[in-house]
């Protein structure tokens, strides 16, 4: 798991962004998923993009990949 994505962060952002009540347990599953999802969009926009590309580049690669490699 990113060191960046703790329980303790999932549980704050919940609280503050969506008014949710997470327990521990919870948060810490659920770090580690946001964990690993972060890690395979950052993994996948490293390879397809670069820093000084446009913003809108990156919404748009996330788009022609949404449904994966060779199921557009």
């Amino acid at each position: 798991m990113s060191a960046k994505v703790t329980p303790t962060l999932i549980r704050e952002h919940g609280a503050q962004l969506r008014r949710l009540a997470l327990d521990e347990k919870r948060a810490a599953e659920l770090a580690e998923e946001v964990a690993r999802l972060n890690d395979a969009v950052m993994d996948a926009a490293d390879a397809l993009l670069d820093f000084n590309d446009e913003p809108a580049r990156f919404e748009a690669q996330l788009a022609a990949h949404r449904e994966g490699p060779g199921r557009r």
